[in-house]
């Protein structure tokens, strides 16, 4: 068998076969240089021993099953008609694919390299799935063009993954998968990203452009360090053992965060509008800069728990109380940052959701509306102020219809009222010096309202220029 294949392909392109079998073969010494397999070509569990494929032509199906690589195998600008499949197969040296084209996909399942995995310069109309296997050493994958869907699930990488300028038209996976080493992520045009379940064990550095990323699961022990443009990203009961980094472009999004502890998370200019932060742990730790937006309600940022319960009230999926202690850690991380502007939106949260909810007591609640609807909470200045100016023009109109024995003049009578509210005197000698009973009571009511109500338009402008 090993002097037929050398004979016969001693002559570039001089060996065609149709269907061939090769199962359970030894084969050793052969170059099958540019052999044409114009059938389905089996090799499964063929031992091979210093082979080489240069310029082969697979145009129907080829299975290398429980084949034994015994040293490095290349595989040299071949042209695969149909799907590429090696599966429980084991490499002792090398597995190279060095260009080539692929238009029925390239298959590994449940595989072993104990050498390197590369696939470089590889055009793949169709999947690429190294799923299931163990490497030893390097696996890249450079210079990938890929129509369909790079699938690494299930994989355990001991050393590092290197994914250099590779596109990927559908879905990239490492669910599941390990890897031992720091990644480098520079793929382009995938859509999708599912990492869920995937341990790293080395740090992950990597920029998502288009893409929308799922870690649920997922294990940064060494952290992180992810870069999104135009894409959207879910750390949902996600690990990370070190201090980690999420940058966006202020379109970007994070979706969630959901079981996950935050207090090692920086995020920077990402939009949060979206993001579900129920169950988070640690979420006074967390670190916000730059432009991270959150949805709107009037006039004020909010979670989307808030906007999910105004949606719909009768939801037991989230209540107001469990709302108001995510506003309540959040607050303090923006605190602790001294970010105190910041703050105050979700200040104002936490109360909003206090006051709506029927976990508070009733005489509590009922001093949150009059909080609410006097000052904002002493976060609306110009609440508190028209507050202040319908309480002058109240007290001005009282004293005008009963408080002095006698009528003084309306702008007199303002005068007063308006010195009764920063506690002065008045001076004026046309004003009428005996009060009722009734004009005692309003002076006494604007001595002590009209500094609340100053203090609080004070307290509102403190809130939202202190540094």
């Amino acid at each position: 068998m090993e002097q037929v294949f050398h004979a016969a392909t001693g002559a570039e392109g001089r060996a065609t076969f149709g269907k061939a079998d090769f199962e359970q073969a030894q084969i050793s010494g052969v170059n099958f240089r540019s052999v044409v397999f114009r059938g389905q070509v089996n090799f499964s569990e063929v031992q091979f021993r210093d082979v080489i494929f240069e310029w082969p032509r697979f145009l129907d199906v080829a299975v290398f099953n429980d084949a034994l690589f015994n040293d490095t195998v290349i595989f040299r600008q071949g042209l695969f008609g149909g799907p590429f499949k090696v599966q429980d197969a084991i490499f002792k040296g090398d597995l190279i694919f060095d260009g080539g084209e692929s238009s029925g996909g390239i298959i590994f399942e449940e595989s072993k390299v104990f050498g390197e995995a590369a696939f470089v310069g590889l055009e793949v109309k169709g999947s690429v799935a190294l799923e299931g296997m163990e490497c030893s050493g390097l696996v890249e994958l450079t210079d990938v063009e890929i129509s369909g869907d790079l699938s690494l699930q299930d994989t355990a990488f001991g050393d590092r993954l290197v994914l250099d300028r590779v596109s990927v038209a559908g879905t990239t996976r490492l669910s599941g998968g390990k890897l031992q080493r720091d990644l480098d992520l520079n793929l382009a045009f995938a859509r999708n990203y599912a990492l869920a379940g995937t341990v790293f064990h080395g740090r992950v550095t990597g920029t998502f452009d288009k893409s929308v990323v799922d870690c649920m699961g997922a294990k940064f022990e060494e952290g992180f360090a992810i870069t999104l443009k135009r894409s959207e990203l879910s750390l949902e009961r996600v690990y990370t053992g070190k201090p980690s980094t999420l940058a966006g472009d202020f379109v970007s999004a994070l979706s969630s965060v959901r079981e996950t502890a935050v207090d090692d998370l920086l995020i920077v200019d990402v939009d949060l509008s979206g993001c579900s932060f129920l169950g988070a742990h640690r979420l006074d730790k967390l670190r916000l800069e730059g432009d991270c937006t959150f949805g709107s309600y009037g006039n004020r940022r909010v979670l989307a728990e808030e906007h999910v319960w105004r949606s719909d009230r009768s939801a037991t999926s989230v209540s107001p109380r469990r709302i108001a202690d995510l506003y309540r850690q959040l607050r303090k991380a923006q605190e602790d940052s001294k970010n105190e502007p910041g703050a105050a939106d979700f200040y104002y949260g936490e109360m909003e959701m206090r006051r709506h909810s029927p976990a508070t007591p009733w005489p509590e609640r009922f001093i949150l509306h009059l909080y609410w609807l006097v000052s904002g909470y002493g976060l609306r200045a110009l609440r508190a102020l028209a507050t202040l100016a319908v309480l002058i023009a109240v007290a001005t109109v009282g004293f005008l219809l009963g408080g002095f024995k006698t009528t003084p003049a309306f702008g007199d009578t303002l005068i007063h009222v308006a010195q009764s509210t920063v506690s002065l005197e008045t001076k004026l000698s046309s004003l009428p010096k005996e009060l009722t009973p009734f004009g005692e009571v309003l002076r006494l009511v604007m001595r002590v309202l009209g500094p609340l109500l100053l203090g609080l338009t004070l307290l509102a402008v403190r809130n939202r220029v202190k540094r």
